[in-house]
């Protein structure tokens, strides 16, 4: 009997569960109702305004494409008036372009150029350095070859005339020379 208590409780559990979602449903349907009759009584001014939008809408419509045919009509023209001229700076800008292409190719051998012409230049200065280091050290011997010079030909000068000091004096044992006449001179 456990059991059947059981089931019946059970049974009246979800009967009064199903009693309880249909007493809400049909909350929910009278307030709906309700909704529905305020509705009602708000459609006739809610058609007034949807009217007034329509209409609103249709003259925005048209002004748009007003706007739209004048659009068309100015770009036509700016096509008609900007294009052959874009044309011709189009062709003017490529030439221009392969004009300063051309210059920089130019520039870049001359650059080229110039740059092997630099070295051969810095080559030549290097070697003219030293060219002019080793006249350099031949001018320093050659002015000390000079100084030399100068001194052995102030000594032998100073030897000279020690030496012809010496010669005009007479000997101490040798008697004096005889003093010629000019008149006497053998011929």
């Amino acid at each position: 009997m456990t059991v059947i208590l059981g089931l019946v409780r059970r049974a009246a559990a979800e009967a009064e569960r199903q009693l309880r979602e249909g007493v809400g449903l049909l909350v929910r349907l009278g307030r709906d109702l309700e909704r529905s009759a305020e509705l009602g009584r708000l459609l006739p001014s809610i058609s007034e305004r949807l009217a007034i939008l329509e209409e609103t809408v249709r003259g925005q419509d048209t002004e748009l494409r007003g706007l739209r045919a004048e659009l068309d009509s100015l770009v036509g023209q700016l096509n008609d008036r900007l294009l052959p001229r874009i044309d011709e700076r189009m062709d003017d800008t490529e030439r221009d372009l392969a004009a300063v292409a051309t210059s920089l190719v130019r520039t870049g051998r001359d650059t080229a150029g110039n740059h092997t012409r630099l070295e051969v230049a810095e080559r030549r200065i290097g070697d003219l350095r030293t060219k002019l280091a080793q006249l350099e050290q031949r001018t320093g011997l050659w002015r000390d070859l000079q100084a030399n010079m100068a001194r052995l030909g102030d000594d032998l000068d100073a030897m000279r005339s020690r030496m012809a000091l010496r010669a005009a004096e007479p000997p101490a044992d040798a008697a004096p020379a005889p003093v010629q006449n000019v008149t006497d001179r053998p011929a």
